[in-house]
């Protein structure tokens, strides 16, 4: 693995040689540094736990809201992860507010985001999503990422105690790895 101070060294040392003129010195100079250049290794570090939940939902559509909610209402522990800074992308981010002549709005989560003939602002459609999240006790975090399976050291998926799939998160705003222990994820971005 190498250090922060080798690397700032390599750098500077590599950088110098490069704008000399001299790459096949500079080049040496960090091969020297770097064990092998073809792999990064990161080092082992304990990740904090911020939940244990039946079901993640990846995503912060209304379709992921609808999903969470429908699990929540069966009785599973729900977290939903969203990797924009808000909810509702699909319609917000891509301005589909419009609806057909005649259409019916199928289902209580589609009459609160459209409750009447003119178009919902973007702020109503993440305000009703974020309430309907809030109103059935499904946490959620903004900004984040599902980045990897997390496994205990033996190579098992089986994280002991809680018989738990582990995913870490990357989070934008907090700049660290977090996880959430749980037993299925479900993508619905």
């Amino acid at each position: 693995m190498i250090t922060r101070r080798d690397f700032l060294k390599v750098t500077a040392a590599g950088g110098a040689l490069a704008s000399l003129g001299s790459v096949t010195e500079a080049k040496s100079t960090i091969q020297s540094a770097v064990p092998n250049e073809k792999f990064c290794h990161e080092g082992a570090r304990k990740i904090p736990v911020i939940a244990e939940v039946d079901l993640v939902v990846a995503g912060g559509s209304s379709r992921a809201i609808a999903a969470a909610v429908a699990a929540a209402k069966t009785g599973s522990r729900v977290y939903l992860v969203g990797y924009m800074p808000y909810l509702g992308e699909d319609i917000c981010g891509s301005h589909l507010y419009e609806r057909e002549a005649g259409e019916k709005l199928q289902t209580a989560l589609a009459r609160k985001l459209f409750p009447g003939k003119n178009f919902p602002t973007p702020l109503h459609i993440k305000k009703t999503l974020e309430d309907e999240l809030i109103d059935n006790n499904i946490q959620f975090l903004y900004s984040s990422y599902v980045t990897n399976v997390l496994t205990d050291p033996s190579g098992s998926r089986d994280c002991k105690p809680f018989g738990q799939t582990s995913y870490p998160l990357q989070s934008d705003y907090r700049c660290d790895a977090q996880c959430i222990r749980c037993r299925t994820i479900r993508s619905r971005t």
